[in-house]
């Protein structure tokens, strides 16, 4: 079972499941595979500007934190064998989860020194 507050997160494509990890290294290499931040990506995924090169830069770094040893032409074959459909929906799925990633509702933030 995937926990969120650990950056846990259960992604399915084309059969397979993945338990992934999204950490702050797998943000960073996203951002650093597509050169922009991922408020840009993800302001382009609303704005149907998410070219078949971005999906595999964005969900390679995202697969490869299960454990799985995916280079680029794996996770191409998977969103073609599953459809370009299935793979904005799962990007789509990764960027909302990486943005609501330090939401803790409910959660007060404490700072040091505060009561």
């Amino acid at each position: 079972m995937s926990n969120p507050k650990r950056g846990e997160l259960e992604v399915s494509l084309n059969g397979q499941s993945y338990q992934c990890r999204i950490t702050m290294d797998v943000i960073m290499r996203i951002e650093t595979n597509l050169g922009k931040g991922v408020l840009k990506i993800a302001q382009e995924l609303q704005n149907a500007e998410m070219s078949a090169t971005q999906m595999v830069s964005i969900l390679t770094p995202v697969l490869r934190s299960s454990g799985a040893d995916l280079k680029d032409k794996d996770v191409a074959n998977l969103i073609w064998e599953a459809g370009f459909a299935q793979g904005l929906k799962i990007i789509a799925e990764v960027i909302i989860f990486i943005i609501g990633a330090g939401d803790d509702e409910g959660n007060e933030l404490m700072v040091v020194g505060q009561k």
